[in-house]
């Protein structure tokens, strides 16, 4: 069977994200008028649906609240096509939520995340799915789990025949999770806070070569609005414009992350990455993650960013 017909598996946080839009700038230690929203959230969850409406095949492994939460957000994701059969439900316990407070532009003014079920994700879990992550065309990790887990993983990622592994970082705070030897991590995909909270510098160059140092293959650092910078084979750090995205245009920036990592998992699956180098697949990925701060939706309804009509950058020679 072909690699590129193996599934994706999803392992990581899903949860109810809560979005509230304030109407003026905030006022500390006041009431601020909203607007709110729900939709369903979390790092892995929301690679999952992004690769799953782009017509790949994905599972997700998580754990959820035995509660109405946990139960309509398993309901949705296998109606997005994504593979739940393998998610933990945990009795009495609330299904994980993300709450982000949004400045009136639209942008991230601070969020709270409430993770405490990935602490069940621990390595007897995985343990239990390593077939599943064998037997996968490509394991995507968020840092929602457990440091050991995370050493586990990438343990098992470094041995040989063993599938390839992505990490998706999900915030500053929890880098500290990831382990001091990184071999066997085929691509690592986090902003430039969360590369700065680890390696300890503000230098994007220290930052990166300290990682493929510790044995990371290949580093996207995503730089906001500013796009992001892909490793080379030979270490050599390219940076790509994101599309541009008028202010009157940007509706929310919740999700815009994962659908960037989602982009270049799915370059990984189909074989672009091999065939062409990160560039092609990078500059696909800035797209989906433009058209998603310009909806309000976490994840994009569509599908496939290939037929994006935004104007890109051209791709440096």
């Amino acid at each position: 069977m072909s690699p590129a017909l193996h599934p994706v598996v999803c392992l990581g946080g899903a949860n109810v994200d809560r979005k509230l839009r304030v109407a003026a700038p905030v006022r500390p230690g006041s009431s601020n008028p909203v607007s709110a929203r729900e939709t369903w959230g979390g790092v892995a969850r929301n690679v999952a649906e992004n690769l799953a409406r782009c017509g790949v095949p994905v599972q997700l492994l998580t754990a959820v609240g035995q509660d109405a939460a946990g139960r309509a957000l398993l309901d949705d994701a296998a109606r997005c096509g994504i593979d739940t059969s393998a998610a933990e439900v945990v009795a009495d316990a609330l299904t994980g939520s993300y709450t982000a407070v949004l400045n009136p532009d639209g942008s991230l003014h601070v969020a709270l995340a409430h993770m405490d079920l990935c602490e069940q994700l621990t390595p007897d879990w995985l343990a239990r799915h390593a077939g599943r992550c064998r037997s996968a065309a490509l394991v995507v990790a968020d840092l929602n789990l457990p440091a050991a887990t995370l050493a586990a993983l990438v343990a098992a990622a470094a041995q040989a025949e063993a599938s390839p592994l992505v990490l998706v970082a999900v915030s500053e705070a929890k880098m500290v999770r990831l382990p001091a030897g990184l071999q066997g991590v085929r691509l690592l995909v986090l902003n430039r806070g969360e590369l700065a909270a680890w390696a300890g510098t503000e230098r994007l160059a220290d930052g990166v070569a300290r990682l493929r140092a510790a044995g990371v293959h290949d580093v996207v650092v995503t730089l906001g609005e500013a796009g992001l910078c892909h490793t080379t084979p030979a270490g050599e750090l390219i940076h790509l414009a994101a599309p541009a995205v008028s202010p009157e245009a940007l509706v929310d920036v919740t999700g815009a992350g994962d659908a960037l990592a989602a982009g270049l998992c799915r370059g990984l699956w189909r074989g672009d990455v091999a065939a062409q180098g990160w560039s092609p697949t990078c500059v696909q990925a800035l797209a989906r993650a433009a058209r998603t701060v310009q909806s309000a939706a976490t994840v994009l309804p569509d599908g496939d960013a290939d037929s994006d009509p935004i104007s890109l950058p051209p791709i440096p020679s």
